[in-house]
């Protein structure tokens, strides 16, 4: 009887726990975990794959050879000081590299491609299915398990098909589900349970941000105080304001932050005239070209001549003037949504940003940096 009721209690146990995970990846929210050919790798917060606008990015250490310890035949590799990452075949007679700094992408032989890469806190991003179409010696899989959705890179090299792999992987796709649960991680892209209702089951909610800075006095200080924290920010200029700062400017484009126009007044045909001013200034300062603009005084329609104009526009959610700290912005964003937040460099911005970032570090945000194709 003893055995009996030892073995129900066990069994009871495992149904509990099963319970617990399975509702983290069910049908309101997707977790990513990865493979590549028949090693399974380790899913975190920071590194987790995401989908932006219907594109599937990964960590560019799925195509790392350093971190694999073996290569696929297409390697990448990043250059933290050029901020750029180089995606090539074996013997280097293809490939890519992905520029973050100028949000631009070449082929080796200076060709202009039409793909970007992406900068989530610390780690950059890669389009894979583009990668696998353009290199043609890797595929991608999306394969759903009792775990979440695998991410799975191979090459001819792969012994075991997708359900063997699957099968035989079982146990280590739980232990990394766990331990990035048990981290605080929560499922990418769910929705929010409907007014009124709660789920005792449901992860964590989490905050997702694009950050934008309004120039000021401060903005030097702010810029420093992101990147001893790894990220990078989008730092909007009136055009007329370029050229007095324009060792500011460089230093900006030059340590991988996105530099952007911020466009006065309602009238279109005078914010399109502010636009190629800045254009034209941003190229001489930095040869860096203005691809995000921020107009919040234009209608629906001019934003739209905007984008017509060759610019992803930047459209604020919530101001940093509205609240008191930083830490209450971020606690009152609103949760499993992309948030808009900017802030301005003016008065005690550092220790306003300061207070921002370290409530996002106790919120688990996401902080994506603000590009001209994550805008798009």
């Amino acid at each position: 009887m003893k055995n009996w009721k030892k073995g129900l209690t066990a069994a009871v146990v495992a149904l509990l726990l099963a319970a617990l995970l399975l509702p983290a990846f069910g049908t309101s929210g997707t977790i990513y975990l990865m493979a590549v050919n028949d090693k399974v790798l380790e899913t975190t917060a920071e590194n987790m794959p995401m989908t932006v606008n219907g594109t599937l990015y990964v960590p560019y250490t799925m195509l790392s050879s350093r971190d694999l310890g073996f290569n696929l035949g297409v390697s990448a590799q990043y250059n933290n000081t050029r901020r750029t990452v180089l995606v090539s075949s074996e013997g280097g007679q293809k490939g890519v590299i992905f520029d973050l700094q100028a949000n631009t992408a070449q082929d080796l032989s200076g060709a202009s491609l039409t793909v970007r890469a992406m900068m989530r806190n610390s780690t950059v991003f890669l389009p894979i299915d583009w990668i696998c179409e353009y290199f043609g010696i890797i595929t991608c899989a999306r394969i759903s398990t009792r775990h979440g959705t695998l991410i799975r890179v191979t090459n001819s090299a792969a012994i075991l098909n997708e359900q063997g792999f699957v099968n035989a992987a079982d146990s280590q796709l739980a232990d990394n589900l766990s331990r990035y649960l048990a981290s605080g991680g929560t499922v990418d892209g769910a929705d929010p349970a409907p007014s009124g209702e709660a789920s005792a089951s449901a992860a964590p909610s989490q905050a997702e941000l694009y950050l934008a800075l309004r120039w000021g006095e401060g903005a030097e200080d702010c810029a420093r105080l992101l990147e001893g924290r790894g990220q990078r920010a989008l730092f909007l200029f009136a055009p007329e304001e370029l050229e007095v700062h324009d060792d500011l400017v460089r230093r900006l484009v030059g340590a991988g932050h996105t530099v952007g126009l911020a466009l006065a007044g309602s009238e279109l045909e005078n914010c399109l005239e502010q636009l190629e001013e800045g254009r034209r200034l941003l190229a001489a300062i930095a040869r860096y070209p203005a691809l995000v603009a921020a107009a919040p005084d234009l209608d629906k329609a001019g934003r739209e001549a905007l984008v017509q104009a060759g610019c992803a526009v930047w459209s604020a959610t919530a101001l940093g003037t509205d609240y008191a700290s930083g830490g209450a912005l971020i606690r009152g964003l609103t949760p499993k949504r992309m948030n808009y937040v900017e802030l301005s460099c003016s008065g005690g911005a550092s220790a306003f940003l300061r207070s921002a970032l370290t409530a996002m570090e106790e919120e688990n945000c996401r902080v994506y940096q603000a590009t001209a194709p994550a805008l798009s």
